[in-house]
């Protein structure tokens, strides 16, 4: 009898608290960022210049390296037309056999 009322205070507590809380989440109008309390941490023009920040590291680490070879450096619009044309290639090709 005594291991009949600790399975039930183990399994049904937790299982009680989850129907509880589903109910409440399934009945509550509000967004899930009022429950949370959630902001963003950066706004979106932050992330756009860390972002650039970022392409700016990459090709400065890739023209040091060209640098280091003795191959000329490259321009973001180097780079860029290079991916462009690289794009247009791939959207060119047939698409792989699907048998």
């Amino acid at each position: 009898m005594a291991e009949t009322y600790f399975l039930l205070l183990v399994l049904g507590f937790p299982v009680t608290i989850l129907v509880v809380a589903a109910i409440g989440g399934h009945f509550y109008r509000g967004g899930y960022e009022d429950v949370l309390d959630w902001k963003p941490t950066r706004s979106p023009q932050r992330e756009a210049e860390l972002q650039l920040g970022e392409i700016d590291q990459m090709l400065a680490a890739q023209n040091k390296y060209r640098r280091l070879r003795g191959a000329p450096e490259r321009s973001l619009e180097e780079v860029t037309l290079h991916t462009a044309s690289l794009k247009l290639y791939v959207d060119t090709l047939p698409p792989p056999d699907s048998t």
